[in-house]
């Protein structure tokens, strides 16, 4: 780590050799964290440096962090920066698997076959000084495990800016157990797992929507663990070579205990794929501002019926089991489509308690 985390001062020539798909895996990664609209430039290149046989990368927008790297036949030491997605976009059209890579008075050039090209750089002494990790190897996270919480609470964090407490999702960690709440304010999303590793150094923390989508994105075999460290100003996630940096937030997450307690006691099941089929084809017809959809449960079926008359009419039945009085709901079809699209069960439950109740 010590090699890669801080900027050079100066500008060093550089020459190397390097696997066209390993780069282009690591580049994919950084991509999530590179910024494509900022104020300061320098945040929309990703930081180059070749030592011993290795190219590090890494990239900031200063709340998040990734570091990562990959072989290459290194014949001279040195660091640039290069804009970070018209280099993926670069490595990725090549026209062979290898590539050569080299920097010299600002600017990095790029030969593969018999192509050969050109890019801006950067002043590598104007990148930021990244953090460091925490020390410590921290503890040890089963990814594919964390991958699923993610898939099934994602979809609830609020991507509008300016709501903090609604732009991450709130990781909850025990000697047991993994949990994971995401809301924004209109649907909660909640879902948990057993976990083995043992006491954790943490009990909860908060990762923004950008951290979620670099976790789900990470690959690894499945004998390779994620370990999570916890410093005084960041969290960070190894896995192998990778390492990725958040911020701690501060802000304060939303009760969100009592959406969780089951008092509703009318129960509705349901085969997942014919639900999200029509309910598909009925929100087609929704009003495109609210995607209001109503749902009359019923002993044996659920009436779908669009709400709004703006696009015309639609409705179809579907059968399910349900052993209490008729109940109608209203819903926002998206949300539902974006549970039912998170889960891979089946069948699905809905909990209800009366028409002006929370629908579980």
């Amino acid at each position: 780590m010590s090699s890669f985390t801080r900027s050079s001062r100066e500008t060093a020539p550089m020459d190397v050799t390097l696997n066209r798909t390993v780069l282009l895996d690591e580049l994919q990664l950084i991509q999530g964290v590179v910024e494509r609209r900022t104020t300061i430039p320098i945040l929309s290149n990703i930081l180059l440096s070749a030592e011993g046989d290795r190219l590090h990368l890494s990239a900031t927008d200063l709340d998040v962090t990734v570091y990562t790297q990959c072989s290459a036949v290194v014949r001279r030491e040195g660091r640039t920066t290069v804009q970070g997605k018209v280099f993926f976009d670069l490595v990725r059209s090549l026209p062979t698997d290898t590539l050569d890579l080299s920097f010299e008075e600002s600017r990095v050039e790029v030969r593969s076959g018999t192509f050969s090209s050109q890019l801006a750089s950067l002043d590598p002494a104007d990148f930021p000084t990244l953090p460091e990790a925490p020390e410590g190897q921290g503890f040890a996270v089963d990814l594919p495990t964390l991958r699923r919480l993610i898939d099934r609470s994602v979809f609830a964090v609020s991507s509008e800016e300016g709501h903090f407490q609604y732009n991450a999702a709130l990781l909850l960690v025990s000697a047991k157990a993994l949990e994971m709440v995401a809301t924004d304010g209109h649907r909660l999303a909640w879902a948990k797992a057993a976990h083995t590793a043992g006491t954790p150094p943490f009990e909860q923390q908060l990762l923004p929507r950008k951290v979620l989508n670099q976790l789900r994105h990470l690959s690894a075999n499945a004998d390779t663990p994620l370990y999570i460290a916890r410093g005084e100003n960041h969290l960070a996630f190894r896995l192998g070579d990778r390492v990725l940096l958040s911020r701690v937030l501060e802000a304060r997450f939303p009760q969100y205990e009592r959406v969780l307690v089951r008092d509703n006691p009318h129960r509705a099941r349901v085969q997942r794929q014919d639900l999200m089929a029509a309910l598909r084809r009925v929100a087609l017809l929704a009003s495109e501002r609210t995607h209001g959809v109503q749902m009359q449960f019923d002993h044996d079926s659920i009436a779908l019926a669009s709400v709004g008359f703006d696009l015309g009419q639609a409705a179809e039945m579907v059968p399910c089991t349900f052993s209490a009085p008729p109940l109608k709901v209203f819903v926002n079809a998206s949300y539902i489509l974006d549970f039912l699209g998170a889960v891979d069960a089946a069948e699905v439950e809905f909990q209800l308690r009366d028409a002006d109740g929370p629908v579980v």
